[in-house]
């Protein structure tokens, strides 16, 4: 996954040229005090919830992701859209530690 034009609006969402799915925006619902990231993806025609949670696990933490498949998606589809999923983990990783 790869995003282009990346633009932080005031509302705290962000618009972007997303390599898939097109001129799509992300909603971040987060709240650092509770370990949630979770955010909205909307794009390709589909408002996509994504739900992140940080648990302190002693040596560091553990980040999990629940992925609902989405009514608009097919099995393949969604399968499609995970393979992307190490790619953007990756990015989110390199993001977390810059914020350091």
């Amino acid at each position: 996954m790869e995003f282009k034009s990346l633009i932080k609006n005031e509302d705290s969402v962000w618009t972007f040229e997303h390599n898939i799915a097109g001129k799509s925006m992300m909603k971040n619902l987060f709240i650092p005090e509770y370990g949630i990231l979770d955010h909205i993806f909307i794009g390709g025609g589909l408002e996509w919830h994504v739900f992140i949670r940080v648990i302190p696990n002693g040596q560091g933490s553990t980040t999990t992701w629940t992925f609902i498949r989405h009514d608009g998606l097919n099995d393949n589809q969604f399968e499609e859209q995970l393979e992307n999923f190490d790619i953007e983990i990756i990015k989110w990783k390199k993001a977390l530690e810059d914020s350091k």
